[in-house]
C-alpha cells in the first residue's frame, strides 16, 4: 500500500472546471440579454390593454417590427427606419422568402413559414398605419400577427 497508518491525505477539489462553467454561463446570458433587448425599441411608447396576453413559449420564430408614432418601421438590423410603403414591403417580402427557404431546407416540402410577426406600434401612431402594416404582412404571405400592448395594473 502507498498509505502508511498515520498520514494525512489532503484532497484538494479543482475549482478551474467549475468556474469556467460559470463563466460561460454568465456569457451566455450577457449575449442573450443584448440580442433581446435590441429588438424592443425603447423609443416606442406601447398603448395600454386592459387586459392582454403572454407571449406564447411555442413561438420560437418571431419578427419584431417596432412602429414610431410618425408611421416609419425600426427593424432590428436595418440601418435606418423603412419610411414608405415600398421599403416596408420589399423588406417583409425577403424576409418571408428566406424564412421559406430555410423551412424547405430543414424538410418541409411545402415551405411553411412558421414567424409570428410581433407588431410594437407607438400608443400615438395612427390606426391607419398600423392596420395598413398588417395588411401589408398578411399580402406578402405571414399568417400569425400579434400587437404588443402594456396591461394596465390595478384599477
Amino acid at each position: 500500500m502507498s498509505h502508511a497508518l498515520g498520514e494525512e491525505t489532503k484532497a484538494e477539489p479543482n475549482l478551474v472546471p467549475l468556474l469556467d462553467l460559470v463563466f460561460q454561463l454568465i456569457m451566455f446570458f450577457m449575449i442573450t440579454m443584448n440580442f433581446v433587448s435590441a429588438q424592443l425599441s425603447e423609443d416606442i411608447k406601447l398603448p395600454i390593454a386592459q387586459s392582454a396576453r403572454a407571449m406564447d413559449r411555442a413561438e420560437a420564430e418571431v419578427l419584431v417590427l417596432n412602429m414610431e408614432a410618425s408611421g416609419k418601421l425600426q427593424v432590428v438590423g436595418q440601418p435606418r427606419p423603412l419610411a414608405t410603403l415600398g421599403d416596408k414591403r420589399f423588406y417583409l417580402r425577403q424576409y418571408y422568402l428566406d424564412a421559406k427557404r430555410t423551412a424547405e431546407e430543414q424538410g418541409d416540402r411545402h415551405g411553411r413559414v412558421k414567424t409570428t410577426v410581433i407588431i410594437r406600434a407607438d400608443r400615438n401612431a395612427n390606426y391607419e398605419d398600423v392596420f395598413e402594416l398588417m395588411a401589408l404582412c398578411k399580402e406578402v404571405g405571414f399568417r400569425k400577427l400579434q400587437l404588443r400592448a402594456y396591461t394596465q395594473m390595478g384599477g
